[in-house]
């Protein structure tokens, strides 16, 4: 006995990687130990009874059969099992992904629940506030228009007390010089009124040259500024429609993204890992579910990139370069204007102050360009990203139009399967660059470059102003000691004797007014100076 289970390998000691096989091996040794029991019965018993063991014989075979068909059995068994676990996996994934879905949903529904009750409650709050503006509309308008009379009638005395302040200071002034003139001529001092004379007119004119100059540049500044409100205006809408588009299409790729990565984790987690997997029939529809599912995702795929490239592929980025190129012309006249405003105003007294602002003007001018310029590449796609979107369009047609031509019945060989996985990981790849680069939107100058523009224009009006302050108050100073000076003659005149004093005196207050006069014609530069009775106020002036 020991000889024959050495004979067929019964008695040895195997180590199996796991218990199927084990259990497997168990079963084909048990059937070797039956079958030579068999053919050792068989043996014995034919040498004398020839019948009884043919019918041993085919007990044998049938328990022969009934042994080999065992380990296939219990393989189908497994593979059954495999594919439960399977199943349940993926049904586990399909589940929490539609968790996730379904919480998603909630949150979105939450928040507009609560938008639209913020909404009703504003919209009931205004309703009310309403009703109380009408209610209480008749009595405002009764006060509102007794506010209006009591404030025209305030207004009405008051210009009346200053009228009367001023006519009494006329007089009061006509008599002070009447006196003035008068006592000169009786103590010799004859050509007071002449001086008197010409220091009004000098007044007269040096203020008109001042209000001409601050009246010349508030006019060139004010249509600098009403070209930059136009061009601000368009460029901002046009800038804003290009970043919006970029959002959008941003959140496109980034769905697009999104489900390739979770094709891409089903294609992987439910690659069949054997034949008999493979031909499973619960598996098999899964695998044929996922095929069908791709092809759907593909078509969509290929319809979410069309709407991205639309901006390359269709006549509408002409409009829009259209549109950037007279913008560019509406920057290059105001800034333009600007630099020849700053320009004349360089070449006044106090042309040092405007130098920064030339010096920023011109910053400001190649930031607008890089920003139109920007826009521009955008919009055309030149900055990389129609060559990008277009490749990618073309990979996906051309993937879905050979996906679309297979059978969708049949699960996919392992061969196109490593090709669907690796094109997935290059597409997302893709569409990862594409978004790096479309998330360099022109936000940053949009935001930036009109706020400096305003504190250009706000620094030049300052400074012209500043400058028309000064005039003011050097002319009027300079008016003043004048004045003093004709006064104090007036007084000395009747009681001391002429002195070089006297002479040092007027020799610096003409010197103060030469150099008035030289800056002010400074100031003025080439604009035009004619009085309201056609004089030019230059030769009245020196």
């Amino acid at each position: 006995m020991i000889t024959l289970l050495e004979e067929i390998g019964a008695n040895e000691t195997d180590d199996y990687p796991t218990e199927m096989h084990a259990f497997l091996g168990i079963i084909q040794e048990e059937q070797k130990i039956y079958d030579s029991v068999f053919q050792e019965i068989i043996r014995q018993v034919m040498v004398n009874m020839v019948e009884r063991g043919e019918v041993i014989a085919e007990i044998r075979k049938r328990y022969a059969n009934m042994f080999i068909k065992i380990p296939k059995h219990i393989k189908n068994m497994h593979t059954e099992l495999v594919a439960q676990r399977k199943l349940n996996r993926r049904l586990s994934e399909e589940m929490l992904h539609s968790k996730e879905t379904i919480a998603e949903l909630i949150r979105e529904l939450d928040f507009v629940r609560k938008h639209d009750s913020e909404v009703s409650k504003q919209a009931q709050e205004a309703q009310e506030k309403l009703v109380s503006v009408l209610t209480q509309s008749d009595d405002t308008d009764e006060i509102l228009e007794e506010y209006h009379r009591l404030y025209r009638m305030q207004r009405d005395r008051l210009e009346e007390s200053v009228k009367l302040s001023e006519q009494e200071k006329r007089i009061w002034m006509d008599a002070a010089t009447s006196l003035a003139v008068r006592i000169g001529e009786e103590h010799g001092v004859g050509d007071l009124v002449l001086l008197q004379k010409h220091e009004y007119s000098r007044l007269r004119s040096t203020s008109h040259m001042i209000i001409t100059i601050s009246e010349t540049n508030d006019a060139e500044l004010s249509g600098i500024e009403k070209k930059i409100g136009e061009w601000r205006a368009k460029l901002i809408k046009l800038s804003q429609s290009v970043i919006e588009e970029d959002h959008s299409n941003m959140e496109i790729l980034a769905k697009m993204q999104r489900d390739m990565k979770l094709v891409l984790k089903n294609l992987t987690s439910n690659e069949p890992m054997d034949a008999i997997e493979s031909d499973h029939s619960l598996l098999k529809a899964f695998h044929i579910f996922d095929i069908k599912t791709l092809g759907d995702h593909l078509i969509k795929w290929v319809d979410q990139i069309t709407a991205v490239a639309i901006r390359f592929t269709s006549d509408r980025d002409l409009s829009v370069q259209e549109e950037i190129k007279y913008i560019r012309k509406m920057s290059e006249l105001w800034i333009e204007s600007g630099l020849k405003l700053l320009r004349r105003s360089e070449k006044s007294t106090n042309g040092k102050d405007y130098l920064s602002l030339s010096d920023v003007l011109k910053k400001l001018a190649i930031d607008i360009e890089e920003w139109l310029t920007k826009l521009d590449l955008r919009v055309s796609g030149e900055d990389g990203i129609a060559s990008q979107v277009i490749n990618l369009q073309n990979q996906l047609e051309d993937r879905q139009t050979a996906f679309s031509a297979r059978d969708l019945d049949k699960p996919l060989p392992q061969s196109e399967r490593a090709q669907l996985k690796e094109s997935l990981t290059h597409w997302t790849d893709q569409i990862g660059a594409l978004v790096n680069t479309l998330s360099n939107t022109a936000e940053k100058q949009q935001h930036k470059i009109p706020l400096h523009v305003e504190n250009w224009i706000s620094k030049l009006l300052d400074q012209m102003n500043t400058d028309t302050d000064v005039r003011n108050e050097e002319n009027t100073k300079l008016h003043t000691s004048m004045i003093s000076w004709m006064v104090h003659l007036l007084i000395k005149g009747g009681r001391e004797k002429p002195s070089e004093t006297w002479d040092h005196e007027f020799q610096q207050l003409n010197q103060e007014l030469i150099s008035f006069n030289a800056n002010l014609m400074c100031d003025a530069a080439d604009i035009e100076m004619i009085s309201d009775d056609k004089q030019d106020l230059r030769k009245v002036v020196q």
